[in-house]
């Protein structure tokens, strides 16, 4: 069963600004890295959210293949669509940079990408999207609004650049998930991203939120060719914004 999810605005969002999560990243069984997400928010009601990414490959993984990604996006408060996404990665051999920024106005993803190591533009696109689009990042936080009722399916307009794509999420099952952070009774969601939907890599991803009112991404997977790559939450921090604030007032 396809439901149509409500909207974001008729519903109380279930994280604040200053929301911290940090992950530890497996492969296979191995220690790969680790990652972090933060939440932030000027005091303004109507003022956009912020929030940024990092993943960072460790050890043993870090020597054959290195990764040092960074990810930012804007979302609006009222309905969690997006306003734009910045990355800037490395990984192995690659050195990149994508901005993906949504004109509403005209209705268009404007999608850049340029070449760390050369400065080299590489690709410049736009496409044509919906009233409301959702980024990578932002799909993850209008996802923890949604009732996510086990058995039912729903879909969200998600760009990563060049098209946008319908991406259905299936909510499938309860489970109890044990992580360094805790142990969360939660609900286990497959999102269809691979086989050319979002990415072009077979292979499947599941995302576990916990089932009490803050809808925490606890654990996330990734089946792919290489193996399985796991982040598990390792610590909730939910003042890191306030923390940062006030050391900077301090200096």
């Amino acid at each position: 069963m396809v439901s149509r999810p409500g909207a974001a605005q008729e519903t109380k969002a279930p994280f604040t600004a200053g929301e911290r999560l940090r992950y530890a990243v497996r492969w296979r069984l191995v220690p790969a890295g680790e990652a972090e997400l933060v939440l932030g928010r000027d005091e303004s009601p109507r003022a956009p959210w912020k929030v940024s990414a990092s993943a960072n490959s460790i050890g043993y993984v870090s020597n054959i293949y290195k990764v040092e990604d960074e990810y930012q996006a804007t979302f609006r408060a009222q309905n969690l669509c997006s306003n734009d996404i910045h990355k800037t990665i490395h990984e192995g051999e690659h050195h990149r940079e994508v901005t993906l920024s949504f004109d509403q106005r005209r209705k268009l993803a404007l999608f850049r990408e340029r070449d760390l190591a050369s400065g080299a533009s590489q690709r410049q696109t736009q496409s044509a999207i919906p009233d409301c689009v959702h980024d990578i990042l932002s799909a993850l936080y209008y996802v923890r609004t949604q009732p996510l009722v086990v058995g039912q399916s729903f879909e969200i307009p998600v760009n990563d650049g060049p098209r946008t794509v319908r991406l259905r999420v299936d909510v499938q099952a309860k489970e109890e998930i044990k992580t360094k952070a805790g142990t969360y009774q939660a609900i286990r969601v497959e999102p269809e991203v691979f086989s050319g939907n979002l990415f072009k890599e077979k292979g499947r991803m599941f995302v576990w939120f916990s089932e009490d009112a803050s809808r925490l991404p606890v654990q996330m997977s990734a089946q792919i060719g290489i193996g399985t790559i796991t982040a598990s939450l390792t610590s909730v921090d939910r003042n890191a914004d306030s923390r940062a604030r006030n050391s900077q007032e301090a200096q």
